[in-house]
C-alpha cells in the first residue's frame, strides 16, 4: 500500500516536472518568435529606408546644382524570374534594357539611380523607396509582357498628373518611331480597370511609368528587342528628355535640352515605325494614342508647285470654316503600323485619309506614281545646304516645314528655298511637345497664325500648309488648323533620323526608304540628319528609275 502511494506521488511529480519543462519552452519559443519577427520588421523598414540603389552619373553631371534625377527600375530580379518563355527569363531583358536606358542618359548630363544593377530580388516598396528617397523627378519600371498579343504599352496610375500623362505619351511615340511591331498604346490603371493601380505608380512620389517592352513569348517581340535594344533605350531617354524640357525646364541643361527638343519635341515628328511594326491599334484601347485608322482615300487636291514656291494645294482663300463645337478633343499620336495594302500603301495612312479629309488633312496623296519629299526644320546642323544643292541639281522640289525660331535663326536658307522653288510650310512658332490640341483654341491659332505672320511680314511669303508637332492632333485641332487657311499634311513614311548623335547606317536607310516606296508617299525627313543628306540623291535616282516622279504639295 505504501509503495503504491510512494510511486503515485512520483509519478506526479514527474507529470509537473515536464509540464513546467513544455511551459518554459513555450515561453522561449513564443520570445524567439517574437524577436524574430521584431527583426524582420526592422530589417523590411531598414531596407525600404536605407537601400539606395546605384547611382550613374557624369562628371559633368556631378558639379550641377539641380540636376536631373531619373530612377530606372529593372523589374523582378533573383528569386523572381518573373515572365519566362524557353529558357529567356524576362528579369534579365529587363535588366539589360534598364543598363542600356541609364547608359544613355548618363551620358545625357542626367543623374540615374537604378533600383538594381544585377540578379537581386526587391520588394515593390524597396523600389518605390528607392526613387523617392533620391528625390528622383521619374520613375521607369521597365517589364516585357506575356500572353496573347505583341507590341509594346505604358501603364500608368488612373490619377495620374498631366506630366505623367506626357511622359507616357512621349515614351510610346519615340518607341513607334524607333520600330516596334505593335503600338498598344498608353494604358491607366490595371488589368482589371481604372479603379485600382499598380503599386509602383501609386507609391512613387514622382510621375511614374510601367513600360511592357513587347511580349516575351512572342518571337517578333523578342527579336525586335535584341536587334532594336539600344533604339529603344535611346528613345525612351528622350521621350524623358522631352517631358522635361516642358516640365522641368530648370532641370534640363543645354546638352539636355538639344536632345529632347530634337528627339521628343523640336523636330521630332518622325513618329511614324520603320516598317517593322505590327498594324497600330487594332483590338486594343490606347486612351488616344493609338493609330486604329483602317483604309481609304485621299479626299481633296494634290496641287502643285506654282514656279514661286507657292502650292495650288487648297490656298488660303478656298477654305470652309468648320464649326468646332463638339469635336473631338482627344490628343491622337499618328504613327504607321506594317501593314499595306496591294500597292504597298499603308493601310493606316490611307485609312486616316478617308476619316479626317473633310478637315483638308493629307496623310496620303493619290494613288499615282507621285512622290512628296517634305523636310522638317526646328535645328540647323548644317546638312539644310547640302539638301538643296541635291535637290537643285537633280531638279527636285520638296516642302520645307519651318519653326518660327528656324527661320529668325537662318533666313539665308529660308529665303534660298523660296528662291528656288520649294514650298516652305509651317510648323508653329514654340513647337510644343505636348502638341498643338494640348493648348486652348486661341492658342493654337496663335502657334499657326505667330508663324505665318512672321514668314509673311520677313519674306512676303504666305504660308498654307502646317504639319503638327510631334505629329500630335486631334480632330478640333484639324479643324482649328483648317480654319486658319491650312491644310494638315502629315506623312505615309517616317524612320529614326533624327538623332544627331545617333544617325542611322546609310545604306540600310536607303534600302528602307526603297522598300517603303509606294504610290503617293509622303516621306517625312528631317534635314538635321547626315544620313538623310548622304543618301538623298540616291533615294531620287532609285524612285525614277522605278517610274516614280515628285511633286509639291
Amino acid at each position: 500500500m505504501n509503495v503504491t502511494k510512494r510511486q503515485k506521488r512520483r509519478i506526479r511529480n514527474l507529470v509537473c516536472i515536464q509540464y513546467s519543462i513544455v511551459k518554459m519552452l513555450l515561453v522561449i519559443a513564443g520570445f524567439e518568435l517574437l524577436g524574430r519577427g521584431l527583426s524582420l520588421m526592422q530589417g523590411t523598414q531598414s531596407a525600404t529606408q536605407e537601400i539606395e540603389g546605384e547611382v550613374i552619373w557624369s562628371e559633368e553631371t556631378k558639379t550641377e546644382e539641380n540636376p536631373l534625377i531619373v530612377c530606372v527600375d529593372a523589374g523582378h530580379g533573383g528569386k523572381d524570374n518573373g515572365s519566362d518563355y524557353k529558357g529567356r527569363y524576362e528579369k534579365d531583358d529587363n535588366l539589360k534594357l534598364a543598363q542600356a536606358v541609364s547608359a544613355y542618359l548618363a551620358d545625357k548630363n542626367v543623374k540615374v539611380v537604378m533600383t538594381r544593377s544585377d540578379d537581386t530580388f526587391l520588394r515593390l516598396s524597396e523600389r518605390c523607396g528607392i526613387a523617392n528617397q533620391s528625390g528622383a523627378d521619374y520613375m521607369l519600371s521597365l517589364h516585357r509582357n506575356d500572353g496573347e498579343g505583341n507590341g509594346v504599352e505604358t501603364w500608368i496610375s488612373a490619377s495620374g498628373s498631366e506630366e505623367t500623362d506626357a511622359l507616357a505619351n512621349h515614351i510610346m511615340e519615340v518607341l513607334d518611331t524607333a520600330g516596334i511591331q505593335r503600338n498598344r498604346g498608353v494604358k491607366k490603371g490595371t488589368q482589371t480597370g481604372e479603379s485600382s493601380n499598380y503599386y509602383i505608380n501609386v507609391h512613387s512620389d514622382m510621375p511614374s511609368c510601367i513600360v511592357e517592352m513587347g511580349f516575351i513569348n512572342d518571337a517578333s517581340d523578342n527579336q525586335l528587342f535584341d536587334e532594336k535594344l539600344d533604339a529603344y533605350a535611346a528613345a525612351i531617354g528622350d521621350a524623358v528628355l522631352a517631358t522635361a524640357e516642358t516640365y522641368r525646364a530648370n532641370k534640363v541643361t543645354d546638352g539636355n535640352g538639344q536632345g529632347a527638343g530634337e528627339a521628343g519635341s523640336g523636330t521630332g515628328d518622325g513618329q511614324g515605325t520603320d516598317g517593322t511594326g505590327d498594324g497600330a491599334g487594332d483590338d486594343q484601347g490606347t486612351d488616344g494614342t493609338g493609330n486604329d485608322t483602317g483604309d481609304g482615300q485621299r479626299a481633296d487636291q494634290t496641287g502643285s508647285s506654282t514656279g514661286d514656291g507657292q502650292s495650288a494645294a487648297g490656298g488660303n482663300a478656298a477654305v470652309q470654316t468648320i464649326a468646332l463645337d463638339g469635336l473631338d478633343t482627344t490628343v491622337q499620336s499618328w504613327g504607321l503600323g506594317s501593314h499595306t495594302d496591294a500597292d504597298n500603301r499603308p493601310n493606316d495612312a490611307v485609312s486616316a485619309q478617308q476619316k479626317y479629309g473633310d478637315y483638308h488633312a493629307l496623310f496620303i496623296g493619290e494613288n499615282t506614281k507621285t512622290l512628296y519629299l517634305t523636310f522638317d526644320e526646328g535645328y540647323e546642323y548644317g546638312y539644310t545646304e547640302s539638301i538643296l544643292d541635291t535637290l537643285k541639281e537633280k531638279g527636285v522640289h520638296a516642302v520645307f516645314f519651318v519653326t518660327e525660331p528656324y527661320a529668325k535663326a537662318e533666313p539665308a536658307l529660308v529665303q534660298r528655298m523660296i528662291d528656288e522653288g520649294h514650298v516652305v510650310g509651317n510648323h508653329s512658332v514654340t513647337h510644343p511637345s505636348a502638341g498643338i490640341p494640348s493648348l486652348t483654341v486661341e492658342q493654337q491659332q496663335e502657334e499657326v497664325m505667330g508663324n505665318h505672320q512672321y514668314i509673311k511680314d520677313t519674306f512676303g511669303y504666305e504660308m498654307n500648309l502646317f504639319r503638327y508637332p510631334a505629329g500630335k492632333f486631334s480632330e478640333q485641332s484639324l479643324a482649328v488648323v483648317n480654319n486658319c487657311g491650312y491644310e494638315s499634311v502629315f506623312w505615309s513614311f517616317a524612320y529614326l533620323d533624327y538623332d544627331v548623335d545617333n544617325q542611322p547606317d546609310q545604306a540600310e536607310s536607303l534600302q528602307k526608304m526603297k522598300n517603303k516606296m509606294h504610290p503617293g508617299a509622303i516621306y517625312l525627313l528631317h534635314a538635321e540628319s547626315a544620313t538623310n543628306a548622304a543618301v538623298l540623291g540616291d533615294l531620287i535616282d532609285a524612285a525614277q528609275t522605278q517610274g516614280y516622279s515628285f511633286g509639291t504639295l
